[in-house]
């Protein structure tokens, strides 16, 4: 028998991955960047779910063998750069495009804004390797799934928060997204993080990660049987014919003073064309006239609409001039009634965060900047004969919890957007992914009426039943179903996601203490047997 001891456990708790220690700082990165740029492949419209668990696999595997917290905020840097790089490059074209600064100062912004979501990523490297060290009782996998859900949910929070791409987009091809309707788009990303951590932290560690295994095995499980057995959460209530307008308006020419009289012209023929429907809808400020301008002008269409029974919901810019104040608003008019008026503006594209500091610069570079103010938090729904739909205009579908809290008074939801702005680029298709989960998180029809495209109908669990062709002057009809009842995610939000995480915590604390008793039981009974021969 050999007198020495067995090495039972190393530092932290965990092995690193010799191939990537003492490897190259910079090849290091450009792994990273390659691994990150891959993940875009999992999402809208390409669709391939494995490549994103690559990327995870990829930054756990990078952080598990930093010898530093600052080699971990790199290495997290380098996988976030790759991802959102590829991920967001739909920004650089409506900047290029409609900014008005040049090639050079639009790559320069997208950088720029690609480097501030990448930092969640780098901090989220950062304090999983400082969370490894702190708690050697807790698994690494486990514990840098937590670190980036958390930086992921800062990034959807933060400075009105950009919510896009999270990790839970990419399982739409999966059994997963039958979990939508209980804990939401937070449940399915816990559980990809989870997923992709399992595998580099079984293999680069010693800890017992039995709690892991048990989570991830009983989500996938919950996600399989829901797949063959759905549960029906709501009932339907009704039907609403319905036809989406898309005018297929050129972002060039949409605000200038000739296009928006043939535009407004095209969208009125098209509705009177349509009055056998109970609802039409024109795409985000298809109207270019101020709402006090337009309302007395289309009085002879309202009144048409009113006599037959259709409702008429459409965006429309709002000018108050009591307040001085410019609205982003959606209109419902004829059969229906309601003005509401967005809530998240888009940065940078609606209003200036820091005005005061950032504006000036950005004169600098001549870039046009848009001075809306968001509407207030607490507004009703917008009324459709007998129908309520909740209201969301572009940029607000990719939050759930102002979806969440607005379902409960609907009976079908209805987006309106103008991704004009992103032109050929994956950004439509992935905005059109978004308003999918909506949908199935919500247990609602989802309208989705856009100006270029991609304006689309889709049910309840998230699937598309009509779709209008990109960059096409088109119209749009199909039957929109009504529901009432509320999904489990509606009822409980997020509570489903913390409680799951909090049980694999407790249990795996608890598994890896025991295991780590067991281990010094073992180094102290080899010494005994050492010291009596």
């Amino acid at each position: 028998m050999s007198d020495r001891l067995p090495d039972l456990t190393t530092k932290a708790g965990r092995k690193r991955p010799s191939a990537l220690k003492n490897r190259s700082p910079y090849i290091v990165f450009i792994i990273g960047l390659l691994a990150g740029a891959l993940g875009v492949t999992s999402f809208a419209p390409f669709n391939f779910w494995p490549s994103y668990f690559v990327t995870l696999m990829v930054f756990a595997t990078l952080i598990l063998s930093s010898s530093t917290a600052k080699s971990a905020f790199w290495r997290g840097t380098s996988v976030g750069l790759g991802f959102f790089g590829a991920g967001v490059s739909w920004v650089f074209v409506s900047i290029d495009t409609y900014g008005q600064v040049g090639d050079i100062a639009s790559a320069l912004i997208t950088f720029l804004f690609v480097l501030v979501v990448t930092l969640f990523w780098s901090v989220s490297g950062w304090l999983s390797w400082r969370l490894i060290q702190r708690f050697k009782h807790i698994s690494p996998a486990l514990l840098i799934a937590f670190s980036l859900l958390l930086g992921e949910f800062a990034r959807s929070h933060l400075f009105t928060g950009f919510p896009w791409l999270l990790p839970g987009y990419a399982i739409q091809e999966t059994w997963l997204f039958e979990l939508l309707p209980i804990g939401g788009i937070w449940l399915t990303s816990a559980v990809v993080v989870l997923t992709a951590s399992l595998i580099p932290g079984r293999l680069f560690s010693n800890h017992n990660h039995i709690a892991l295994i048990m989570a991830v095995l009983f989500t996938w499980s919950a996600g399989l049987y829901l797949h063959y057995f759905p549960e029906k959460w709501v009932s339907q209530t009704g039907s609403i014919k319905t036809t989406l307008v898309q005018g297929n308006v050129p972002q060039e020419l949409k605000w200038q003073q000739s296009t928006a009289a043939s535009s407004l012209a095209y969208y009125e023929k098209a509705t009177r064309e349509h009055l056998d429907s109970d609802l039409v809808v024109w795409p985000e400020t298809a109207i270019t006239y101020f709402y006090h301008e337009v309302r007395p002008f289309l009085s002879p269409l309202r009144k048409q609409l009113a006599d037959t029974k259709t409702t008429l919901i459409t965006g429309v810019p709002d000018y108050q001039a009591d307040t001085k104040t410019y609205y982003n608003a959606m209109w419902a008019t004829g059969n229906g009634f309601g003005l509401y008026y967005k809530r998240h503006l888009v940065p940078f594209g609606e209003y200036i965060p820091l005005a005061s500091i950032v504006g000036p610069i950005l004169d600098i570079f001549g870039m046009p900047m848009s001075s809306f103010s968001p509407g207030d938090s607490n507004q009703p729904t917008l009324q459709v004969g007998e129908w309520a739909a909740a209201p969301f205009i572009c940029y607000e579908i990719v939050y759930p919890e102002q979806v969440r809290r607005l379902v409960r008074d609907s009976d079908f939801l209805i987006t309106i957007s103008n991704d004009a702005w992103f032109g050929a680029s994956i950004g439509p298709w992935q905005h059109l992914q978004i308003a999918r989960f909506r949908a199935k998180e919500s247990g609602r029809y989802l309208i989705r009426a856009t100006n270029t495209g991609v304006s689309a109908i889709i049910d309840q669990n998230g699937d598309i039943v009509a779709e209008a062709k990109q960059f096409k002057r088109t119209t749009l009809t199909s039957t929109v179903k009504t529901f009432s009842g509320i999904t489990p995610y509606v009822q409980w939000g997020y509570w489903p996601v913390l409680l799951l995480l909090l049980i694999t915590f407790i249990l795996s604390y608890s598994s890896n203490k025991a295991l780590s008793k067991k281990r010094i039981d073992e180094k102290k009974s080899l010494l005994k047997k050492r010291l009596y021969q």
